[in-house]
């Protein structure tokens, strides 16, 4: 079972490691259900889909400013403090955000500000956390560990939006915060239980802090190009292809189902994901680990270009909001998703364990920051990239031409920096 189920060896053997795992599973659920019923409320009193989108384009300068804070200072101080401060300032952010719930201010300019404040400390915890891991998790089982909080990520945002919308039409917003007001003294507990964390720093090579400290990491990724590759791909991957500014015209153009049916598409990439990296136990086989890296992201091209043709293909047919009248378009447009998804899910596990692996650990929590700036500022570049295509080629056309754009791209900057594709060499195996 082991070749085909994700290793649990980390959970099973490694205490420490297991309760990072539990907390960083109440935590991914309770960020998420929190974050879609902030969008939910926030278009419930302002009834304006410009208010919703622009909690996107604000959280995204804290992000990188988070991102690149939050690294600095996990490699100059105990980590396990560092995350710890941040977990308790994103609480406390959370618990004001129920606060205004339960005193029904409804100003969407409050919500943006504590939006915002969790935002900057987000990327600083996970910095932290992103540092501690490859402290308490042997080399050998380190691809296991980052599968298992691939799985974490994935279910969250599988089942966290799924369960948000549950609670608000149950129980309202005001109770739906407190699910993660209590979900992240889960994560609060699992920190306090490790041990001090404390960067090791080479006596040769002198500490450097403030901007320098940021300059450094940056200047690492840039000479290290297996790294930088990992950077490269995913970016191109991340603003050539992204499937929710599309989804809600597509539901109305090809799909159907209304908006039971594009809740089913938004957490079909999810869904692919989290079965990707629950059936990763056959990854530990694969040797050239840079290769299936970048084949990985070409394959979530290739889903989208998929989505794309599917959707084109349906085009006109004045489709319903009838669930069960648009099931077979739904469940196509669904898997060509999933398979999108999960091969971002498996390339994940890939992706994180080369950073891990080729950063020293006096690096580890800036370069754990970049990567968290990627993951943050990707996205959001191309949800508007995306919508500006969809204006200008239409919303099918968009899918398909980022996927075809994404998958070329990506062959080409392989091409010109082959040394991700190279990884590892035998030098690094015998290492």
């Amino acid at each position: 079972m082991a070749k085909i189920f994700m290793d649990l060896t980390p959970v099973r053997e490694l205490p420490e490691y297991r309760r990072l795992w539990i907390g960083s599973l109440f935590s991914s659920l309770g960020f998420q259900i929190t974050s879609t019923a902030v969008t939910l409320e926030i278009f419930s009193f302002t009834h304006s889909t410009f208010a919703v989108g622009l909690l996107g384009f604000i959280v995204v300068l804290p992000l990188i400013i988070g991102g690149l804070c939050g690294g600095v200072v996990a490699d100059n101080y105990d980590r396990r403090k560092v995350s710890l401060t941040a977990s308790w300032g994103m609480w406390l952010m959370t618990l004001f955000i129920a606060l205004q719930s339960w005193i029904n201010l409804q100003n969407q300019w409050i919500l943006y500000t504590l939006v915002a404040l969790e935002s900057l400390l987000f990327p600083i915890n996970q910095a932290a956390r992103g540092a501690i891991i490859p402290r308490i998790v042997p080399p050998k089982l380190l691809a296991s560990a980052n599968a298992l909080n691939m799985s974490v990520g994935s279910l969250g945002m599988a089942l966290g939006p799924l369960l948000s919308g549950l609670f608000i039409a149950s129980i309202g917003y005001n109770y739906t915060y407190l699910v993660n007001v209590f979900a992240l003294l889960v994560s609060i507990w699992a920190l306090y239980k490790l041990p001090t964390v404390l960067p090791e720093h080479d006596e040769k090579t002198p500490k450097v802090r403030g901007l320098c400290s940021v300059v450094e990491g940056f200047y690492f990724v840039r000479r290290t190009p297996v790294i930088a590759m990992t950077f490269i791909i995913d970016l191109i991957a991340m603003i050539c292809v992204q499937a929710r500014p599309l989804i809600p015209a597509l539901v109305l153009l090809s799909f159907g189902g209304g908006d039971l049916g594009a809740g089913v598409l938004f957490s079909a990439g999810a869904l692919g994901a989290f079965i990707g990296v629950t059936f990763s136990g056959w990854l530990s086989a694969i040797q050239r680990r840079g290769a299936f890296l970048t084949m990985s992201y070409m394959l979530w091209g290739i889903g989208f270009v998929f989505f794309g043709a599917i959707a084109l293909f349906l085009e006109g047919r004045s489709p319903s909001e009838s669930l069960h009248e648009n099931l077979l378009p739904l469940v196509c447009a669904s898997c060509a998703l999933a398979v999108a998804g999960w091969a971002d899910g498996v390339g994940g596990i890939f992706r994180s364990t080369i950073i891990q692996q080729e950063t020293p650990d006096r690096l580890r929590g800036r370069l754990q920051g970049i990567f968290i700036m990627t993951l943050a500022g990707g996205p959001n570049i191309g949800i508007g990239v995306m919508g500006l295509g969809a204006a200008l080629f239409g919303t099918s056309m968009t899918a398909i031409i980022g996927g075809v754009i994404c998958v070329g791209a990506i062959v080409l900057a392989t091409y010109w920096k082959p040394a991700l594709w190279r990884y590892p060499t035998e030098n690094t195996l015998e290492q």
